[in-house]
């Protein structure tokens, strides 16, 4: 049998609603669609499942006694992992915290929303161009994914890529081409 480097992930990443035509969700889901621009209500739905499952597991550890060593050594793992991703803040120590945690916390980590509020792109579908032509970088690697969730630590190193042309790379297609005619249109200058 050949050697396969990879594995394909068959685990599903989100769960379709139970009522497709409820008036409320749906206005809901269009306004999450337009104020964090994303592509479609699939997005949405990811976030909320990664939000159940983290809900789900604090209210399993929320069940068991206080005491409980499988509750003791739990507990802080998930804590510390969501203060990471900067979904609770530094006051926020306990499960009754992670259940109060929202979509929209969720959406607000997204590298997507953090290049717009960096002011690096001109609007939220902006800053969604930007990073799938790979014009940003978080730390050294180039990220291309804008549902990326990005943590607190690397928050602060999120910039524009280094060969990207919005950055210190060489220009672009139709920079270069103004260039070219600026050149072409100064050499003629001088010849007349």
């Amino acid at each position: 049998m050949p050697h396969v480097s990879f594995r394909t992930n068959y685990r599903k990443a989100f769960r379709t609603v139970r009522r497709p035509f409820e008036k409320e969700r749906l206005d809901q889901e269009l306004k999450l669609c337009g104020e964090y621009g994303l592509r479609c209500k699939r997005e949405i739905w990811r976030v909320q499942y990664m939000l159940s499952k983290v809900r789900k597991a604090a209210r399993t550890l929320l069940q068991s006694d206080a005491k409980d060593p499988k509750r003791l050594f739990e507990t802080p793992p998930l804590i510390r992992r969501l203060k990471r991703y900067g979904l609770l803040t530094d006051e926020e120590n306990s499960l009754d915290d992670i259940l109060k945690l929202t979509t929209q916390i969720f959406m607000e980590r997204r590298l997507q929303t953090k290049v717009f509020k960096l002011n690096l792109a001109k609007s939220i579908h902006h800053a969604r161009v930007l990073i799938r032509q790979r014009h940003i970088r978080v730390g050294k690697q180039v990220v291309n994914v804008p549902s990326f969730l990005v943590r607190t630590d690397s928050e602060k190193h999120i910039d524009l890529a280094v060969d990207s042309p919005y950055g210190q790379g060489r220009p672009g297609r139709v920079a270069r081409r103004r260039a070219a005619q600026r050149a072409a249109a100064g050499n003629d200058d001088e010849d007349v």
